[in-house]
């Protein structure tokens, strides 16, 4: 499975800012949770690249509607350490705003390491909101109304 393989393909310094704990492998509840999308309440967008004529997912970014909070959705970005600083993630976060937009979803809420400077500085470049937690996380906010095409 790509979500397996792609692991390889981070550093632990990537794993622990994409999931704040020291991930060597996913668990099966993880991967159904990760790989269970419905394309309105939890969205995903990949990018791949064909490499010797397979293909090689390098890149996701995900949302999942936050329930208890209207219009609103968490999202995470994970780009494989080879090709992070190409734009990759930036073109996911748009994706991700433009399905935001057609399901009603106003603001994007992601948990970000403090020391994920690239991850931080990319929310900037769509007008985040930063704020800064007690807990070992900072909180960008973006709106989905702006357009960043």
């Amino acid at each position: 499975m790509q979500l397996e393989s792609g692991m390889a393909g981070l550093s632990s310094q990537s794993r622990w800012q994409r999931f704040a704990a020291p991930v060597n492998k996913l668990s099966e509840k993880q991967l159904d949770y990760l790989s269970n999308i419905d394309g309105k309440n939890h969205v995903a967008w990949c990018a791949s690249l064909l490499q010797e004529g397979k293909e090689k997912g390098i890149a996701i970014a995900r949302y999942v509607i936050l329930h208890d909070e209207v219009g609103v959705a968490e999202f995470a970005i994970t780009v494989l350490d080879d090709y992070q600083g190409q734009g990759i993630g930036y073109e996911l976060i748009k994706k991700l705003i433009g399905s935001a937009k057609a399901n009603d979803v106003n603001m994007l809420i992601g948990h970000i390491a403090p020391g994920n400077k690239r991850m931080l500085n990319l929310c900037k470049r769509f007008d985040a909101s930063i704020q800064t937690e007690k807990s070992s996380s900072v909180i960008a906010l973006i709106s989905v109304k702006n357009d960043y095409s």
